[in-house]
């Protein structure tokens, strides 16, 4: 399992969008391989949706929370950033099941 240092991509502060596309890039070669991946958060020490949703969020456009969740290990995240972790999936479950559903009945309507 490869190891990702968030605090070597963005710092102490995981808050912005184009921080959390960095972590995305990197989780995104490696998951697409088909490797599973453990992110440590040590000494990240502030978070904001923004990141979680540009980086680990946008993974459940393509991927199912249970492909994501056996293919993804946090470690040393606590407290308020693991609540806003959870917040931000399931903010991403509801909205890619959403977009789904409109895309399919799309696809329905132009297939009559």
């Amino acid at each position: 399992m490869k190891s990702i240092k968030v605090f070597d991509i963005v710092g102490k502060n995981a808050i912005s969008i184009q921080s959390g596309r960095k972590l995305f890039q990197q989780i995104q070669g490696e998951i697409g391989n088909g490797a599973p991946i453990e992110l440590d958060f040590e000494k990240v020490e502030i978070f904001a949706s923004p990141f979680f949703n540009s980086s680990i969020g946008v993974l459940l456009k393509d991927s199912t929370i249970d492909e994501l969740l056996s293919n993804l290990k946090i470690v040393n995240l606590e407290g308020n950033g693991k609540n806003l972790l959870n917040q931000v999936i399931s903010n991403a479950l509801r909205f890619y099941s959403s977009d789904k559903a409109v895309s399919q009945a799309l696809d329905k309507k132009s297939g009559e």
